[in-house]
């Protein structure tokens, strides 16, 4: 150790201290071999480093007593507190793990949030849509109520307007029956304007035909032509009340009717192709005809007063003759 002085005062000196001996020297000489003479020149010196390092060993002493347990208390606290934090750390970091599932567990509620909120906001819209179809449906039912008031009105109406159906329907049929009246009226009117005004042209009417007596004298080919001018034809036969009528007409003048089997292999036919009745015909003929007299009698004509009245005759003589013609209703 070395110790300094002030100028002009003690030199520098220098000491060493080992486990038994304790030397000083001066700075500017090597330190002295032991030796007894040594020592005793330099007890003044030694005594006072004996002194510092009894002072410095006390107050070690002293500060070990008092700081060694302050000093391992507090390491006893520092310990305490780092096996504190450490569990404070050790929860920290469950409670990181916790907080970090919890976190998915959080996104998760919120996801179902989400979709919970979405459904809500569904059953808003469908119960807005119900409400709507109530009100609808409470209109309608106002309505249908309506209605049926209207019907239970109606059907107390009904037997009062089933007696006016009863009335109206018979009141239908007299119309209709006046209107068939009305219409068979105007059928027979427009008949009898249509009769007038053929009878007007000469003609006569019977069962539904038109017949022409002409006065002219033709033979039987020129009287059918002029038949078929007038839109007829020679009459034809087809029952008794005609053959009566037409005898009685012809006032017992020979007239050409519509028979003749010229043209044929001898048969008999109606020039306006009526079919021939040759039973019926039979009991129209003059006794004893028709007897084909001179082989060319090949025509017919009505000679007497009389259902028998028929007899065959040449087809080129002349005689008056009969026109026949069914009655058509005219165009209205």
């Amino acid at each position: 150790m070395r110790m300094k002085g002030t100028e002009g005062e003690i030199p520098d000196a220098h000491f060493t201290v080992d486990k038994q001996n304790i030397s000083l020297w001066p700075q500017a000489e090597p330190p002295p071999k032991s030796g007894l003479c040594v020592v005793l020149r330099k007890a003044p010196a030694i005594g006072a480093v004996l002194v510092c390092l009894t002072l410095v060993l006390v107050a070690s002493l002293l500060l070990q007593g008092i700081l060694y347990p302050w000093f391992m208390g507090t390491i006893s606290d520092v310990k305490t507190n780092a096996q504190l934090l450490k569990g404070r750390v050790d929860n920290i970091s469950a409670l990181g793990s916790e907080i970090k599932k919890n976190s998915g567990s959080v996104e998760a509620a919120g996801l179902q949030f989400h979709l919970v909120n979405a459904s809500l906001s569904h059953v808003r819209s469908q119960i807005l849509k119900l409400q709507t179809s109530v009100e609808k449906a409470n209109a309608q039912i106002q309505t249908l109520t309506r209605n049926w008031e209207e019907v239970d009105t109606l059907n107390a109406q009904i037997p009062e307007l089933k007696r006016d159906l009863d009335k109206a329907s018979a009141l239908n049929a007299k119309i209709r029956n006046l209107q068939s009246s009305l219409e068979n009226t105007s059928k027979l009117l427009k008949q009898q304007s249509d009769i007038l005004q053929m009878v007007s042209r000469g003609w006569r009417y019977f069962n539904g035909n038109f017949y022409y007596f002409s006065p002219v004298l033709k033979t039987w080919y020129s009287a059918e032509q002029f038949c078929v001018s007038k839109n007829s034809h020679l009459t034809s036969v087809t029952s008794d009340s005609e053959q009566a009528f037409l005898s009685k007409s012809a006032a017992e003048v020979i007239r050409w009717i519509g028979l003749t089997k010229a043209g044929t292999e001898g048969g008999w036919h109606w020039i306006d192709d009526t079919p021939f009745n040759k039973a019926q015909t039979e009991r129209y003929w003059i006794p004893g005809e028709p007897n084909n007299s001179g082989f060319n009698e090949h025509c017919v004509s009505i000679r007497v007063l009389s259902l028998q009245s028929w007899n065959d005759s040449p087809c080129d003589i002349k005689y008056s003759f009969i026109c026949k013609r069914p009655y058509i209703p005219s165009e209205p």
